[in-house]
């Protein structure tokens, strides 16, 4: 953050508004453990609490943005050993069909079966994610 954001933050949360973080997981952004402490410890110096860490969304031209869960999973693993308990953040999956946000936790998130799709070389895990209600999805969505 520059300083001049450093410094209109600052008015803000002098101003009495509260601050709080949503920031996307980015494959080759801030897919390190290194990454994400400085740009949670860099909120909290900023009087911003760290909230969502959300999961790249399955948008059209953004999969080279997406990291896998289980990547996301073991980066919030070693957060947790790296910073405070103010420097957490929730890593939450936006459920397609507008299902809502869930954390995507190990206690949150099982590996349901892998797919084989026509003409794919690769094999892709499907999860069971519960939301807020409990109701259980599959991501990614059946096809």
């Amino acid at each position: 953050m520059t300083e001049r954001a450093r410094a209109s933050i600052a008015r803000l949360v002098d101003a009495g508004i509260p601050m709080v973080s949503q920031s996307v997981l980015l494959a080759g952004v801030n897919d390190n453990a290194a990454a994400l402490e400085d740009l949670m410890r860099g909120f909290v110096e900023c009087r911003i609490k760290p909230y969502y860490l959300h999961h790249g969304d399955l948008a059209p031209g953004t999969a080279h943005l997406r990291t896998t869960l289980a990547d996301g999973q073991e980066l919030m693993r070693k957060l947790r050993g790296r910073v405070s308990g103010l420097c957490q953040v929730d890593y939450v999956l936006d459920i397609p069909g507008g299902a809502g946000k869930s954390s995507v936790g190990p206690t949150y998130l099982e590996p349901q079966e892998s797919l084989s799709r026509e003409r794919e070389v690769r094999q892709e895990t499907r999860y069971r994610v519960a939301d807020y209600c409990g109701e259980v999805h599959l991501y990614p969505p059946a096809p």
